[in-house]
């Protein structure tokens, strides 16, 4: 099977041709364009140049992937939701067009499952093991999934929110209970005098950074609620620290801002990762998965897998074989897609 793939949820116009061929999902082409340049002046993304931008750009894109390729596909591909609804509404228009003009069905996918599932883009379905437990962060959500064969007898909780999707069982075993890692991220780059967004920014600053007396960041872990993150607290706590610091006089140094950065990253990412592989040790997965934007930064796959070998777990570690594909991208739309048509 092959779907033409349409992703505009948020501030990426991308379209993929995605293709399933004995359970091994392959990239054809993938062609975005990004709006970063564009929300940069304004700290973050402005939800009507989000859809003005879209509508301008994904016909040019839908050009240069080329339109006579459409009639090879089987089925379109497009993010329903969640997302910014005047961006949702260019990718769902379009695919509706195409669809009605190429007679292709126009299959809706939620753009969580696009990320759960992007760590099978180049892959076989053969290299998930059940069950599995995946952390999907970037800036907009934060959430620990269990994913499981539909089949399976798991009791469902009355607190988890549970789905079937692809002949998969899905429960949402925690979620973040105000500010996404991403954001955090964000949020405090611009503190730092750094850009937006701010991800690989924090992280190439952290790589410069080492243990300083004047940062120490609390971890926080929230005791009473398991899985659960909140992250508002790590903003808050570099906000007094940069104050703390005025106030005493000490010099904001390029020195200083990367060790800052360092112990923000370590405590965001220790939080990230203990909770994860605790959810995969109390479920029993076989796989643990990492997807999302802030799944390109190599230091929480770093204390991941220090976290699985220190434990001794014998778990599968799966991640997006390509930067790429940790981001929004249409090839996740696409293979989620194909999932649910198998």
């Amino acid at each position: 099977m092959k779907t033409l793939a349409i992703e505009t949820s948020c501030d990426d116009t991308s379209l993929a041709i995605v293709s399933e061929e004995n359970g091994n999902f392959q990239v054809e082409d993938i062609l975005a364009y990004s709006q970063i340049q564009e929300h940069q002046k304004f700290g973050g993304v402005v939800p009507e140049l989000a859809s003005r931008l879209h509508s301008e750009k994904i016909i040019a894109i839908l050009q240069s992937l080329g339109l006579e390729r459409i009639k090879d596909v089987d089925f379109i591909s497009v993010t329903t939701e969640p997302g910014l609804p005047g961006s949702l509404v260019v990718g769902k228009t379009v695919a509706s067009l195409l669809g009605e003009f190429y007679q292709k069905e126009a299959v809706p996918v939620y753009h969580i499952w696009g990320h759960v599932f992007s760590i099978l883009l180049e892959r076989n379905i053969q290299d998930l093991k059940l069950p599995m437990v995946i952390l999907t962060a970037s800036g907009g959500h934060n959430d620990i999934y269990l994913i499981e064969d539909q089949s399976a007898q798991t009791p469902k909780k009355s607190d988890f929110p549970q789905w079937e999707y692809a002949g998969f069982k899905i429960t949402k075993l925690g979620w973040t209970l105000d500010d996404a890692a991403g954001e955090c991220f964000d949020k405090v780059s611009r503190m730092l005098g750094g850009p937006y967004p701010g991800g690989v920014w924090i992280s190439e600053k952290a790589r410069l950074g080492k243990p300083n007396p004047l940062v120490n960041f609390k971890r926080i872990f929230l005791a009473h609620e398991k899985y659960e993150f909140s992250f508002s607290g790590m903003k808050s706590q570099v906000s007094f620290l940069l104050e703390k610091l005025k106030k005493d006089g000490v010099e904001l140094t390029e020195e200083l801002i990367c060790d800052i950065a360092y112990d923000f990253q370590e405590a965001v990412v220790e939080v990230l990762a203990k909770k994860l592989v605790q959810a995969a040790e109390e479920y029993g997965a076989q796989t643990l998965g990492l997807a999302g934007g802030v799944s390109a930064n190599e230091r929480i796959s770093e204390v991941i897998h220090q976290l699985l070998d220190k434990k001794k777990l014998g778990i599968s570690f799966l991640s997006p074989v390509k930067k790429l594909y940790s981001t929004d991208n249409g090839a996740m739309i696409g293979v989620a897609g194909l999932l649910a048509k198998r």
